[in-house]
């Protein structure tokens, strides 16, 4: 009896923990303090849209898609400030902008053909 009331709690816990799905852009298990969580399936990101502080800005890019993934942050003329590395289907990768400075910029995958079909979002640094 015991055994079945162990898998029984086990079912439910695990049923909850998959209920709960978190906020877009909250920390991941595995995440540094204070990172944001963007996550790539498919051909977009998720959030799409990310507010962080100036200065030191930390992305935790989870690839949950079949394809590798990279993001790259520009700014308001389209010229490239920062470039993840190229994140392999099922890794992670934490991504350092060591001083970004406040303004609205865009990110986006630059794998060819990924931008095209839609991977962009914008970043407010405040």
């Amino acid at each position: 009896m015991r055994t079945a009331t162990r898998v029984l709690l086990l079912s439910f816990l695990l049923a909850a923990a998959a209920a709960c799905g978190g906020s877009p852009g909250a920390s991941s298990p595995g995440a540094p303090a204070g990172s944001t969580t963007v996550t790539a399936v498919d051909f977009q990101f998720r959030p799409r849209a990310i507010s962080v502080t100036s200065g030191k800005v930390v992305f935790f890019l989870v690839n949950n898609g079949p394809s590798a993934h990279d993001m790259v942050v520009a700014d308001s003329t389209g010229k490239a400030v920062a470039r993840s590395s190229l994140v392999q289907s099922g890794d992670t990768f934490t991504f350092t902008i060591d001083n970004l400075p406040p303004g609205t910029y865009i990110f986006y995958c630059d794998v060819p053909g990924h931008r095209e079909a839609g991977m962009q979002g914008t970043l407010t640094v405040t």
